[in-house]
C-alpha cells in the first residue's frame, strides 16, 4: 500500500468510527429502555393476574418496545450502509480494471464523508445519463473523496457542494463545485505541484491534487479547474468511457 493510500485509509477509518458511534449510541441507549420494559412486564405478569390498569400499562410497554425496535432497525441499516460503502470503495477486487457506474462510487464516497458534510454542507446532485466507465474503481473513488473533502474544507461556514455529471463525446465529466473561498489566480498554476497547499497546515487525507491528477491521467483523462476568489471552485474530472490497451495502474 502506498503512502497516499495509507493516508486515505486512515482518514476513512477515522470518519467511519465517528459516523458509526451515533447509531451504536442509539442501540446502547435502547437496550436500557428494552430491559426496563421487559422487567416491568415480568413484574406485571408475576402474579398471573392482570387488571385493567395493568392492561393499559402492557399496551404502553408494547408500544414502546415496537418504537425501540424501529429505531434500532434504522441504526442497523445506517451501519450496514457504511460497511457496504467501505467495501465498495476499498474492496481489493476493485483494484482491477472493469466497467463501473460512477454514480455508485460518488454515493459511497458521500456516505463515508457524511460526518464532514452534515449540518453544514448541502450537497446538490445534478446527475446526468452516464454509460458505465472502464476504470480502476478504488483509485477513482479516492479521487472523488479527496476532491469532495477539499471542497468541504474550502467552505468556512455553511455552504453548498454541487456534483454534476454528463457525457462529453467519448468521455464522461464529473464536476465538483463548492461555494468556498476560491483559489487566487497566482495559485491556480501551482495547485498540482507536489506538496503545495493553500491551507495553513496540511489537512485532509494527504492524497494531494498532484496524485489525483496522476491517477486520472493514468486512465487517459484529465482534471480541469476553474475558480473565482470569494465565490468558489469547480474541479472537472474527464474520463474516457473505454480504456485503451495497456492502460497503466498508478
Amino acid at each position: 500500500m502506498s503512502e497516499a493510500e495509507r493516508s486515505s485509509l486512515q482518514m476513512l477509518m477515522a470518519g467511519l468510527a465517528h459516523e458509526v458511534n451515533t447509531p451504536l449510541g442509539a442501540i446502547r441507549s435502547n437496550r436500557d429502555v428494552l430491559q426496563r420494559a421487559v422487567n416491568r412486564l415480568s413484574d406485571i405478569l408475576a402474579d398471573e393476574v392482570v387488571d385493567e390498569t395493568e392492561i393499559d400499562q402492557i399496551r404502553d410497554l408494547v408500544k414502546t418496545i415496537g418504537e425501540v425496535i424501529d429505531v434500532d432497525q434504522v441504526a442497523v441499516d445506517v451501519i450496514s450502509g457504511l460497511v457496504a460503502s467501505v467495501r465498495d470503495c476499498w474492496r481489493t477486487d476493485l483494484a482491477t480494471l472493469r466497467p463501473v457506474d460512477l454514480h455508485e462510487g460518488l454515493e459511497s464516497t458521500l456516505l463515508l464523508l457524511r460526518h464532514e458534510l452534515k449540518h453544514r454542507i448541502e450537497v446538490v446532485r445534478e446527475y446526468g445519463e452516464l454509460p458505465v466507465v472502464e476504470c480502476y474503481p478504488s483509485q477513482v473513488n479516492q479521487v472523488f473523496m479527496n476532491l469532495i473533502l477539499n471542497a468541504s474544507q474550502a467552505i468556512s461556514g455553511p455552504g453548498t457542494i454541487t456534483i454534476r455529471t454528463y457525457r462529453r463525446d467519448d468521455r464522461v465529466a464529473v464536476e465538483i463545485s463548492d461555494t468556498g473561498a476560491g483559489i487566487a489566480p497566482e495559485d491556480l498554476e501551482r495547485i498540482f505541484d507536489a506538496g503545495f497547499t493553500t491551507k495553513g497546515t496540511k489537512s485532509g487525507m494527504g492524497l494531494g491534487l498532484r496524485i489525483c491528477r496522476e491517477i486520472i491521467e493514468s486512465h487517459g483523462g484529465g482534471i480541469e479547474v476553474e475558480s473565482t476568489v470569494g465565490k468558489g471552485s469547480t474541479f472537472r474530472i474527464l474520463l474516457p468511457i473505454e480504456q485503451r490497451a495497456g492502460a497503466s495502474r498508478t
